[in-house]
């Protein structure tokens, strides 16, 4: 998650308790499968793309723009890599969790 606190965005991972302990035996949990996928937190309207398939993009980088609630939301990359896949164009309307853009 983005969390901004005094002006300031942090990346914020959540993990329930069995993430962290599989974690901690080295396995793989299936939130780990979608590593990659920028999910829509929130319905709304991509009113801008700032990437297409093949750009390298960096973390904290804009990628889209969704429009919810007459606010504009600025979506950026959590990882580093390639834009594999962007699922919509712009004026699309997307639902929560759907996945947006891809990155590998």
């Amino acid at each position: 998650y983005e969390v901004n606190v005094d002006h300031h965005t942090n990346l914020v991972q959540v993990q329930d308790e069995l993430d962290i302990l599989l974690d901690k035996f080295g396995m793989q949990s299936e939130k780990l499968q979608h590593a990659g996928e920028i999910h829509a937190q929130i319905p709304g309207l991509v009113s801008h793309l700032f990437v297409k398939e093949g750009n390298t993009v960096q973390v904290e980088q804009k990628l889209f723009i969704l429009e919810a609630m007459k606010m504009e939301n600025n979506i950026n990359a959590d990882k580093s890599g390639t834009v594999s896949e962007v699922k919509v164009a712009a004026g699309d309307t997307v639902g929560a969790g759907d996945v947006v853009v891809v990155i590998d």
